[in-house]
């Protein structure tokens, strides 16, 4: 599956050219700390990549949801007057890594938390697959039966800007296609924790 990396991203929730891979719960689930992705990519037009991945949640009808941060009753407002800007709504835990810094710090990293190590730069033969481990900020979201859990991976960033102003103005260096490998000898996975409560 592959994904055009180097389009333009307007933070506003509804950018192009995201992969996302579903699942649907069964029963109440607690999703409680660190989640991690491990990816296996390739860009066959350029040496290097920017990858960026996040965790949403959607209903039992498919809808990716948004969480108001500030409760309707003291914005004095209806949901879809809220300026969709990152103060005002969180849309789930997110990660980036620049695929050219995938170097692993062991000493400092944890099963559920990768480092990396930033001292050298690893560009990549155009074509070539890597395995990449990215860290997702650490959250908590239950999901009722027959609710989704949705991956997304992109080229670019998938917050919400700040403020509506800076809307188009996060850039990566990305150029082409980005290509995520999955099966045989290219498990790509997400380690997510699920708790009892």
């Amino acid at each position: 599956m592959s994904y055009r990396s180097d389009v333009p991203s307007l933070q506003i929730d509804s950018d192009p050219e995201e992969l996302c891979f579903e699942y649907t719960f069964s029963h109440r689930s607690n999703l409680v700390g660190y989640s991690k992705a491990v990816v296996y990519m390739s860009c066959p037009d350029a040496d290097d990549m920017d990858v960026f991945v996040q965790l949403r949640k959607a209903d039992v009808d498919g809808n990716i949801l948004q969480n108001i941060n500030i409760p309707l009753r003291d914005l004095q407002l209806k949901a879809s007057e809220v300026v969709s800007i990152n103060t005002n709504k969180y849309l789930g835990p997110s990660g980036i890594l620049r695929a050219s810094h995938r170097a692993i710090d062991a000493e400092l990293s944890k099963p559920h938390w990768p480092l990396h190590s930033h001292l050298e730069e690893q560009k990549i033969p155009p074509g070539t697959v890597v395995k990449l481990e990215i860290g997702i900020w650490p959250s908590g979201i239950v999901f009722q039966p027959g609710e989704r859990l949705v991956f997304k991976v992109a080229g670019h960033h998938m917050t919400l800007a700040e403020f509506e102003p800076l809307r188009g103005g996060f850039m990566t260096s990305n150029k082409g296609t980005h290509v995520v490998h999955m099966g045989g000898e290219y498990p790509s996975h997400v380690i997510l924790p699920f708790v009892r409560v």
